[in-house]
């Protein structure tokens, strides 16, 4: 059910939250489907007297008015090929993120995809237990990766893979935006003119190969057993959303999750969320946000976004 903004002195700042995305196998399906209809029109030589086709690919858009008062709907997870997204509500934070399934693991029978919806659904939960003492406390985005990734590990779900992941908080109280950047998926800053005051870099080993979380297979559960395609491809949700659970139980799984240091991940040499690049920037009236996996910033330059 619908959780409604309603915090005891009110947040001072009110925010739109936007978000866009579509899977590769729906692109790839209209791009054939759109070629093969400019081909059609063109042989029947009518192209000069027609409009021409336009070119609407299947873009799911969700747009929210994040202000007090507001009906408000966490989303841990999207259709969105190997690509994630969520944002969920903690007091006066609004907390949002993406995550990008790594696609070598498709070599190996993986569909990363379950890894980075996985990942987001982790995160939308662990954003939302976070604990604040004062509505106006901000949430820390860093730990909310840890944990979110230390809870993965402990259901011991079947998602493996990697996965970069970009986890943002926003505070409505004080207009201050915190970032935790694990890899590839980065964001810009527009001013109230649109122009860039902030773009993050990439965080990467070398080329091609970014930073990223992972929970490497330990046996063929993980692997494709048929020809599934993204678009029906499963993923998992915290355990502790799925069952109820006495009060020392929950006390003593939080406890085991937040004694994850990932030791075992970082003696091999895997990435964990202690790598994640913090930041932070104070917004100002009408400046705007896009946060997006590489899938964006890899194809459309920065003064395009502009």
């Amino acid at each position: 059910m619908p959780s409604v903004i309603n915090a005891a002195l009110g947040p001072r700042f009110q925010a739109v939250l936007a978000s866009a995305w579509i899977s590769k196998h729906a692109a790839a399906k209209y791009v054939q489907d759109y070629v093969r209809r400019v081909q059609a029109e063109t042989k029947n030589n009518d192209s000069a007297t027609r409009e021409p086709i336009a070119f609407a690919p299947p873009i799911q858009v969700q747009v929210l008015d994040v202000a007090e008062g507001s009906a408000y709907e966490c989303l841990d997870a999207i259709n969105g090929g190997e690509d994630s997204l969520f944002h969920a509500r903690v007091k006066q934070n609004l907390v949002y993120g993406v995550a990008d399934g790594v696609g070598g693991w498709n070599e190996s029978g993986i569909d990363p995809s379950i890894f980075s919806r996985t990942l987001t659904a982790y995160s939308a939960d662990a954003a939302q237990r976070t604990f604040l003492l004062h509505d106006s406390d901000e949430a820390d985005p860093k730990d909310i990766m840890r944990r979110a990734f230390a809870g993965m590990r402990f259901d011991n779900v079947p998602a493996y893979g990697s996965a970069t992941e970009l986890v943002m908080s926003l505070s409505l109280a004080t207009g201050r935006l915190r970032t935790a950047q694990l890899g590839d998926s980065t964001y810009v800053v527009l001013d109230n003119q649109q122009r860039a005051k902030f773009v993050a870099a990439e965080q990467q080993h070398r080329f091609n190969m970014p930073y990223q979380l992972t929970i490497p297979p330990v046996d063929d559960s993980g692997r494709k057993s048929d020809k599934k395609d993204e678009e029906s491809a499963q993923f998992f949700r915290p355990r502790l959303l799925m069952q109820d659970e006495g009060a020392e139980a929950a006390k003593e799984t939080r406890r085991l999750i937040d004694e994850d240091d990932f030791a075992d991940l970082s003696v091999v040499g895997f990435d964990t969320p202690a790598e994640a690049r913090e930041d932070a920037h104070l917004l100002a009236h009408n400046e705007v946000v896009v946060a997006a996996t590489d899938g964006l910033f890899d194809n459309v330059r920065v003064e395009e976004v502009e």
